[in-house]
């Protein structure tokens, strides 16, 4: 028999412990007054006093006190949340062990505003107090949970007290690391690369992982990648907790204004976990207003049609599918806020068959468990390099910006011959990644657009190069000409700011001993020693971009550096202590920005690309008026200010992106495994006699340990391609993973090294 004692408290509802107490199945069909959440016909007492007995209060408020008496309706661990249990919408009527935060009685249990008692709310917290249950804000499966506590994700095994609570989302399934595996092979291959891979893994469980409301996914790419796949796996599993939507109408249209369908699709929002649009229209900066509440949970206005309206604080995470811009502001907030998936394009129907039949098998849980996984392992803090602009969406208004800005460094908005108006100018500059200031043109101070943040205006340059260059319009500057000093000594590095050693070299460029001479006491290395030629050992701090000649005719370093980053004497590429090579190529001497110092790498020719670093007494360059075999190395040019400048923003990400940066490999850095080990520390992968390590890898870390054993191969032996594969596969397998998870893996190594599948 339920014995519960209700608190009287002020202002409170009446009759609360005679209707709780007195309620039960109803034996006769007249005394029915609703369904309970396993389809029982429950009858109230009523007030039978008078003539005409009636209900003291709303049935919905009743129906309320039900499920707190059914364990159904619970408090958070906030003691201010109420949950209640998702309703199995099936027929089958089973008891569902997920649960849903919800706003109001009001709105939850469709209580009429004429029979709306507020206190009611209140009423309810102080009894679900009284329980020694509290839903948790994590996620469970059989046999673990996951669970943010004190500001980190922490995973609980079965035979912890807090694994006993009701968690807000629950799985009959256990937890699986080779299911982990397959999801995680499934990610990267309908992604673009591993960056996208692991933000759309964190999108699973973001709702009940972040450590505060405030993320919303966007995934860009074309139709037929697999996102409908992904994100049909989430509604197929939880129908009442992720919800497709219509964003245009939930962001207030194309201007975010509002109204009453943007209340309408805001009910989408109540009780749910994700929402989506698989195929969502433009996103304009008007419609951040809206954007940003949903991903900070703020409250928005809610209303069904012939009802009022309601307050509803979302808790979802959104998440826009689109191949249409999505045009943020490029404040700190929305970089925060936004996180980007670049899709894998131009696929097959057949290649999402081995997809299709893992997720109608197991539905979301193994990608809400590797997303479970990524939260405890890889911390709060998603990626945030995704480029996810389109040449292909530029209005010819945004096309004739990007032309003056590759072409001239900036551009004259009010000389545009195409116009635009006012709002659409706006969404122009924040799409493209532009800001307003002031240039002196022919003596006259004009107001210019040029780039703020270039990794939104990157995918629009790359296209815009090469676009002139097919058209044979586009121009490398010509490099400065050597300096005549009339016979006078070249001046040298140190006396524009750059510090380092100065060494003996020989006519063939070598300088021997030349790490045990900057170490010496007894030497001194601060002025040019005698000779014909001589090195210049750049100090901590300090490095030298050497761009050399192409050997097989392709693009020079120089023509790579002013294509790719800016032309010379650019911000993006500013004017320095520039020496011109025997060979034609040149030297360009640098500070490093702090944030890099002791990260550029050493590196020689990465992957093809004919430019050297040699940084901070890792190497050495052969230094101005040294007259070798070759020839002799002419200086050009010295920095405009007088010391030699930082390496730009621009140069910066350059390096970063293309492998000379310690974290950062290839294309995309890969945080996930430490390729940078993987690569320059072969000996945790091979044995004693040379032989590459073939020996079974420990469940748990399989996938991303073979990932980056195979990485660190491939990048190190490209001339060894077909046996590292081979061996690949092999080590794949004695390890337990089947060849479809292994395939998947070698191929988003083959992307990232820029192979051919």
């Amino acid at each position: 028999m339920f014995i519960h004692h209700c608190s009287i408290i002020p202002d409170g509802p009446s009759h609360v412990q005679q209707v709780l107490l007195g309620m039960g199945p109803a034996l006769k069909p007249e005394r029915h007054a609703f369904y309970d959440r396993i389809g029982q016909s429950v009858q109230i007492p009523r007030n039978d006093t008078g003539r005409n007995p009636h209900p003291w209060f709303d049935d919905g408020y009743a129906k309320a006190l039900w499920d707190f008496r059914n364990d159904s309706l619970l408090l958070g661990d906030d003691n201010r949340t109420l949950y209640v249990r998702d309703v199995d919408r099936t027929g089958n009527n089973a008891l569902l062990n997920t649960w849903h935060a919800i706003s109001s009685l009001e709105t939850e249990y469709h209580v009429p505003k004429a029979k709306q008692y507020f206190p009611w709310n209140d009423q309810l917290r102080v009894e679900c107090s009284k329980l020694d249950k509290r839903v948790k804000h994590g996620i469970k499966f059989a046999n673990c949970s996951f669970l943010r506590v004190e500001g980190v994700v922490r995973r609980f095994d079965a035979d912890t007290p807090l694994f006993d609570q009701p968690y807000e989302l629950t799985f009959d399934m256990a937890y699986d690391s080779r299911l982990v595996g397959q999801a995680i092979a499934f990610l990267r291959d309908v992604t673009e690369n591993e960056h996208s891979a692991q933000n759309l893994c964190r999108m699973f469980a973001t709702p009940l992982m972040e450590p505060y409301k405030h993320l919303s996914y966007v995934l860009y790419g074309d139709g037929g990648n697999g996102k409908g796949i992904l994100l049909g796996a989430l509604s197929r599993s939880f129908p009442d907790l992720a919800k497709p939507v219509d964003a245009q109408k939930i962001l207030g249209g194309r201007r975010g204004q509002g109204g009453f369908s943007s209340d309408q699709e805001a009910n989408k929002l109540i009780g749910t976990l994700w929402v989506f649009d698989e195929d969502a229209d433009t996103v304009t900066v008007e419609q951040m207003t809206a954007l940003k509440k949903i991903s900070t949970g703020d409250t928005i206005s809610s209303r069904k049609i012939q009802q009022d309206s309601v307050d509803v604080k979302p808790r979802c995470t959104f998440v826009i599918a689109t191949n249409n811009p999505v045009i943020t502001t490029m404040t700190a907030a929305s970089v925060r806020r936004f996180v980007y998936v670049r899709m894998r394009d131009n696929r097959k129907a057949s290649d999402f068959l081995p997809l299709l039949e893992f997720r109608d098998r197991f539905g979301v849980a193994p990608f809400i468990m590797a997303s479970c996984s990524l939260w405890l392992k890889r911390g709060d803090e998603p990626f945030r390099d995704i480029v996810i602009g389109d040449p292909t969406d530029l209005s010819e208004a945004e096309q004739w910006l990007v032309d003056q800005i590759v072409s001239n460094g900036y551009a004259i908005s009010g000389a545009n011959p195409y116009s635009e108006s006012a709002w659409e100018h706006k969404n122009s500059i924040n799409k493209l990644g532009l800001k307003t200031g002031l240039k002196k043109i022919d003596g006259t101070a004009t107001r210019v657009l040029s780039v703020e943040d270039e990794q939104r205006f990157s995918p629009y340059r790359s296209e815009a190069v090469s676009a002139y260059r097919s058209a044979d319009t586009f121009m490398i500057p010509e490099p400065p000409e050597p300096i005549d000093l009339s016979g006078a000594p070249v001046p040298l590095p140190s006396e524009f700011g750059f510090v380092c050693d100065y060494v003996p070299a020989n006519p063939d460029k070598k300088a021997l001993n030349w790490k045990k001479l900057t170490k010496s006491e007894q030497v001194d290395t601060s002025s040019r020693p005698s000779g014909a030629a001589f090195a210049v050992v750049p100090a901590p701090g300090f490095m030298v971009v050497d761009m050399d000649r192409s050997k097989d005719g392709g693009e020079s370093g120089w023509d790579i550096v002013n294509s790719q980053i800016g032309p010379y004497s650019s911000d993006d590429f500013p004017s320095t202590y520039l020496v011109r090579t025997p060979s034609g190529g040149f030297h360009a001497y640098y500070r490093i920005p702090d944030d890099l110092l002791g990260k550029v790498k050493n590196a020689a020719h990465p992957h093809g690309v004919p430019i050297d670093t040699r940084v901070e007494q890792k190497g050495y360059v052969v230094g101005p008026g040294s007259s070798v075999q070759e020839g002799v190395y002419l200086l050009c040019d010295t920095p405009e200010n007088g010391d030699v400048p930082f390496l730009s923003s621009k140069m910066v990400l350059w390096l970063k992106n293309h492998g000379y940066v310690n974290g950062f490999e290839n294309d995309q850095p890969q945080p996930a495994v430490d390729h940078s080990t993987a690569v320059h520390a072969g000996s945790r992968f091979r044995q004693s006699l040379g032989r590459p390590d073939m020996s079974p890898i420990p469940e748990g870390s399989r996938n991303n340990d073979l990932h980056a054993w195979g990485f660190g191969r491939l990048a190190n032996h490209p001339d060894n391609k077909r046996q590292i594969e081979a061996d690949f596969f092999e080590r794949g397998r004695i390890s337990g993973l089947g060849d479809a998870e292994i395939r998947a893996s070698w191929n988003s190594i083959l992307r990232q090294l820029g192979h051919q599948s």
